[in-house]
């Protein structure tokens, strides 16, 4: 591995309140905060990860949820080769909004991966909330893969972008 690491720039789309933050937070600097308070706009964050034959960094892209941001943010999809859409498995109707922030994210990127995230599985209860099943149903409409981390507990977090690395370092390789 010699030179500088080839930058893929990463966004995390979703509705407010979903754990963006939260999980760009627990993977860059390994915290968790109880009182996180809502994104306005968009926060940067910026990672390495080392894979078996390569390196690469992520240029995370965590954009705020709010309906009243929807408008400001969507430019900053221009250039996304990876997009996380995040919803809570608490909140339903969080996963169908991704529709939405998907198709806007496409008129922006459109050759744009996806990977659909489930958050906050420490905050399910018996059972409760969106199974993992229904999350599988929604990426299969985009051809996405879906996993569920918990960025209050770390679990998955590290996982899901690996995943992320991997298929990035994948298809950069194909381009060169």
């Amino acid at each position: 591995m010699s030179g500088r690491s080839p930058i893929f720039k990463t966004v995390l789309v979703g509705e407010g309140g979903v754990g963006k933050t939260s999980i760009t937070l627990r993977y860059t600097e390994d915290l968790f905060d109880d009182q996180m308070r809502m994104t306005i706009g968009v926060n940067f964050a910026s990672k390495e990860i080392l894979l078996p034959n390569s390196a690469l960094r992520l240029s995370i892209w965590d954009l705020g949820g709010q309906p009243r941001f929807r408008d400001v943010v969507s430019g900053y999809f221009k250039g996304a080769k990876f997009a996380l859409a995040v919803y809570d498995v608490t909140r339903g109707y969080t996963l169908e909004r991704l529709d939405d922030w998907i198709t806007k994210v496409h008129e922006m990127a459109p050759e744009c991966p996806f990977l659909i995230v489930g958050n906050k599985t420490d905050h399910r209860a018996n059972g409760s909330g969106v199974d993992i099943e229904d999350g599988y149903a929604f990426a299969s409409r985009y051809n996405a893969d879906c996993i569920e981390v918990s960025a209050k507990s770390g679990e998955g977090i590290d996982e899901m972008f690996r995943t992320v690395a991997r298929y990035l370092e994948e298809h950069h390789m194909q381009l060169n």
